[in-house]
């Protein structure tokens, strides 16, 4: 878990501490590891790279072309760190996004995204490049993914008062440098994460995407990453890609729904 202590006396938060702990959401942090991809096991979790497909799957399309692999994450790996028993037990999530054109997720965007499960024996993978005939976003540099609990904060979380302007800002301050802190180069970290509170950058992203607001969780969301071939979602932006909590627990994936936000 992050300095939360040191980052709230740093944020002039400690006497707020009850009342912000009361608010955390827990989150899953992907971390990313620089491996080669022959290196990385058949099944095991990643971003980039080329997916672990079972025998017969194919890439999913968008329009007249493929989506773009985004990662996969072996659940059995991920689940030790899910502290609100949310996904499920075993099996594989994969990510697909078309990644050139990068569609909003507007109505006329369906089908710009494909979340996909399997759940069956991993000696049926097999590791398939994307059979894309353009030149960019084919696929991105691999990295495996390792992973971590991380407290996530909402934007404007009820039952939290500010005592004025300036204590507000600092609470925002101490939420970006949860979530996105500096690394020793003084570069700010992507936000590669699932489950918790979005990092919304315009609208409040369950709103946005679920108007009813039924228990929203978010699935996944992807930052813009200089060392995913220098990819930039807009200006500086973020994918969210959520769906309500009983699909989860049904794992009904195809109910998954997507925005994309920017500066």
């Amino acid at each position: 878990m992050q300095e939360i202590d040191q980052l709230l006396s740093d944020h002039n938060l400690t006497h707020q501490k009850s009342a912000i702990s009361a608010v955390f959401k827990y989150s899953i942090k992907l971390n990313k590891i620089k491996t080669d991809e022959t290196d990385i096991p058949l099944g095991s979790s990643k971003i980039g790279g080329s997916p672990d497909l079972p025998a017969g799957w194919e890439f999913p399309c968008y329009e007249d072309d493929y989506l773009t692999f985004m990662l996969q994450v072996n659940l059995s790996e991920a689940k030790p760190y899910d502290q609100d028993n949310l996904l499920p037990e075993s099996g594989i999530l994969y990510l697909f996004y078309e990644a050139l054109e990068q569609p909003w997720g507007f109505d006329e965007d369906e089908g710009c995204f494909k979340v996909l499960y399997y759940d069956g024996d991993f000696g049926e993978l097999e590791r398939k490049k994307s059979p894309s005939s353009r030149t960019e976003f084919v696929a991105f540099p691999a990295f495996q993914l390792s992973f971590e609990t991380i407290a996530t904060l909402p934007e404007s979380p009820e039952n939290l008062d500010f005592a004025d302007d300036e204590e507000e800002a600092n609470y925002f301050d101490f939420r970006q440098e949860l979530v996105q802190p500096e690394d020793d180069d003084g570069n700010v970290m992507a936000a590669h994460y699932m489950l918790g509170a979005p990092m919304n950058i315009q609208n409040e992203v369950f709103e946005e995407l679920f108007e009813d607001g039924n228990n929203p969780v978010l699935l996944f969301q992807i930052d813009s990453d200089e060392e995913l071939a220098d990819v930039m979602w807009g200006d500086s932006g973020m994918l969210y890609f959520c769906m309500e909590k009983e699909d989860l627990m049904e794992k009904r994936f195809d109910g998954v729904r997507f925005t994309l936000q920017c500066f």
